[in-house]
């Protein structure tokens, strides 16, 4: 597994692990990624969107990454987890004209959501 949008976010151990280990359910929106914490006991009430600028999450709305000097768990689990990525960077690349794609790709990136359970990054 390629470890560059993690390597440039530089989370602490403790950002990393529970990036890893809570549960997010992430759903694509306009080349953005909204991560939303299972985990938590109020789901609807901890759901941000996370900022992806080539290939990288570079901000978050929550308070976290506002407040703290390093990045956030919602965007460190969004770089662990390089397929949503890879996706949100062909979901740009369209959006920007630059890939054709048909009716069926597109209601497939349209309709992009999917409930992860914790991750083990080795």
């Amino acid at each position: 597994m390629s470890r560059v949008p993690l390597n440039r976010l530089d989370p602490t151990n403790r950002v990393l692990t529970r990036a890893q280990y809570e549960a997010f359910a992430f759903t694509l929106l306009n080349g953005d990624v909204q991560v939303r914490n299972k985990s938590h006991p109020n789901p609807e009430n901890h759901e941000y969107l996370v900022t992806i600028r080539d290939g990288v999450p570079v901000a978050c709305e929550c308070p976290a990454d506002e407040t703290d000097d390093g990045p956030c768990k919602h965007r460190v689990a969004v770089a662990i987890r390089l397929r949503i990525l890879e996706i949100v960077a062909t979901m740009q690349l369209v959006a920007d004209g630059g890939r054709d794609v048909d009716d069926h790709q597109l209601s497939l990136f349209n309709n992009f959501s999917v409930f992860l359970t914790p991750l083990q990054v080795s």
